[in-house]
């Protein structure tokens, strides 16, 4: 963790960015831990090179930042697999290669962010109180799951759309599992990503309708 610096006071109209930087040093810290109970706001605001009462402008406690910085993180996965699945469409992609897209975008964001992804599905914290209408963090990924298996059966199986979120979630967490067991095999017994890949492609063989080829 980097030493305390000086920084010089935000300009009217920064609290924005320096909210973002109190949640980019949270989110390190707890990469670099995976614990909560390793966050302090102080640490925060040592790792900013603020003043810790700074951090309270902000963030009203620590449960507050930790799930907001979980928050955040579920939905960056949410964009990565939705901008994946349009950039594919844009190409003139049909909906099995769409849907591929979207499962490559994902193993691409566990794999090369391992400690995020790690972090994502283990970190045990104390989530800050929300109403009963609120959505849960997690839920944005499930609602990403359920768009892209509800498109995708609108175009190949359209009798069986109100299936959408229950094949969203088995898609979602065997892939998890597989993701799971990649990262925590040795090195050497690790399988290569090749492998994923031939699991990915068999586990959506097995989940939905395969399209007849054009």
């Amino acid at each position: 963790m980097k030493s305390q610096v000086k920084r010089a006071p935000n300009a009217r109209g920064e609290g924005d960015r320096l909210r973002q930087e109190i949640l980019d040093a949270a989110t390190r810290i707890l990469e670099e831990t995976g614990r909560e109970d390793a966050l302090s706001l102080r640490g925060v605001a040592r790792e900013v090179g603020i003043s810790a009462p700074s951090v309270y402008l902000h963030f009203k406690d620590k449960a507050e930042l930790v799930s907001t910085a979980l928050d955040a993180a579920y939905s960056a996965l949410a964009e990565v697999m939705s901008e994946a699945g349009e950039t594919a469409a844009a190409a003139g992609a049909g909906p099995w290669e769409r849907m591929r897209a979207i499962v490559t975008a994902y193993r691409r964001f566990a794999i090369d962010k391992p400690r995020r992804y790690r972090l994502m599905f283990s970190l045990e914290y104390e989530p800050k109180r929300r109403t009963s209408t609120d959505e849960p963090p997690i839920g944005t990924v499930l609602r990403a799951w359920t768009d892209a298996v509800d498109a995708y059966l609108a175009e190949t199986a359209p009798d069986r759309r109100a299936e959408a979120q229950a094949v969203g979630i088995h898609l979602w967490t065997a892939l998890h599992g597989q993701l799971v067991l990649w990262h925590t095999l040795p090195g050497q017994h690790a399988p290569s990503e090749s492998i994923l890949i031939e699991l990915e492609q068999s586990l959506l063989q097995r989940l939905l309708p395969v399209p007849d080829p054009q």
